[in-house]
């Protein structure tokens, strides 16, 4: 009895506890209102994903997205997860009707959900607010293009940037961050769009021919260009040729020169041997008929005397031409030598060499 009495205490306490609170989801900011007594009104802290105190109908609970959230306003509804809103119509500075999709992506700031609570009331209406502020910024900023501007992606940047700075500065006192402000597409009224298609056609014509002309020019120019660098090539060529006919000129000259100094340094090395050789066959030849003067006039003082008359004996026995011989019988001693010396001119008397007869026995 005891046992189930327990557990019927626990049960109450566990059901008094679980009615007396709520639970905030991970992805959610809570924000508690006391509807009664001291401190009623919103509490001034945000509560985070976890469980909080619920006292009905002391307490009330508003519950906000802490992940960043998307507002698309265009014609088609392929939003996802975004909320989808019209497209934002605009009046170009030229008063034509302009239809631009874009997209707001926003996130409550962090620690001031009570206070978009505060300006803006439960539920959605935050999201009116970013809806109002975002179409308002785009058809003031985007209101002052031209038409003709709307297509020129840098002027349409420039305008988007300048959005995107006033609405964080119009949202950031509401408790709302702004992540980003772009421009899908923007579309114009059917027959002004025709017009533009027809004057941007014109407009590329007009850059074609003028794209052409400018490669006309630049042909031009490489032409010139051309002729200048051949005619330079070809002054370069005879420049070339003529400096080296000029070299080679002087070359040949200084070859020739060397040759004429050559063969007038080995003529004259020629006539100066040819005079030494000269001199000294002169000298030769005055020595040798000095040689030949001294030895004819040593001949002749030889014989002068008895020596020249011997030596022409001799040769006049050298030129004897015996053929036949007859010896006297009587008178003369024909094999004595001495006396066939003598008989033939030589000096000296018979008797003077009578010892070289030989004895009778």
């Amino acid at each position: 009895m005891n046992k189930n009495l327990f557990l019927l205490m626990v049960g109450a306490a566990a059901l008094t506890v679980g009615a007396g609170c709520t639970r905030i989801k991970p992805d959610e900011i809570g924000v508690r209102t006391v509807n009664f007594g001291m401190g009623k009104g919103i509490v001034p802290a945000d509560c985070g994903p976890g469980y909080h105190r619920y006292l009905w109908p002391l307490d009330t609970w508003h519950r906000f997205p802490s992940t960043v959230q998307r507002i698309r306003f265009a014609k088609d509804e392929s939003s996802g997860w975004a909320q989808q809103s019209e497209p934002i119509e605009i009046t170009s500075a030229d008063g034509d009707h302009v239809v631009m999709n874009a997209e707001v992506f926003f996130q409550i700031k962090e620690g001031n959900a009570h206070q978009v609570l505060q300006d803006s009331g439960s539920d959605e209406r935050y999201k009116d607010v970013v809806r109002g502020l975002a179409q308002d910024a785009a058809r003031v900023l985007f209101g002052r293009l031209h038409t003709e501007a709307f297509y020129t992606e840098k002027s349409r940047e420039e305008v988007r940037e300048e959005a995107v700075t006033q609405l964080k500065q119009k949202l950031e006192p509401r408790g709302i961050t702004l992540v980003d402000l772009l421009v899908e597409s923007v579309e114009f009224d059917p027959n002004y769009e025709n017009l533009i298609r027809q004057k941007k056609i014109a407009d590329q014509r007009v850059e074609l021919e003028k794209a052409k002309s400018r490669a006309a020019e630049e042909q031009g120019k490489v032409a010139k260009v051309k002729a200048e660098t051949t005619a330079k090539v070809q002054k370069i060529d005879r420049e070339t040729e003529a400096e080296i006919s000029k070299r080679s000129t002087e070359i040949d000259l200084r070859i020739g020169g060397m040759r004429a100094e050559a063969s007038k340094y080995a003529a004259q090395l020629k006539a100066d041997a040819d005079l030494y050789k000269s001199e000294h066959e002169a000298e030769g030849q005055k020595l040798l008929k000095a040689a030949e003067a001294e030895g004819t006039e040593r001949l002749n003082a030889a014989l002068v005397g008895e020596g020249g008359r011997n030596l022409v004996a001799l040769e006049a026995v050298k030129r004897l031409n015996v053929v036949d011989v007859t010896f006297p019988s009587v008178g003369y001693d024909w094999f004595n030598p001495s006396e066939m010396a003598v008989r033939v001119g030589a000096t000296g008397k018979a008797g003077d060499v009578s010892s070289s007869k030989p004895e009778k026995k």
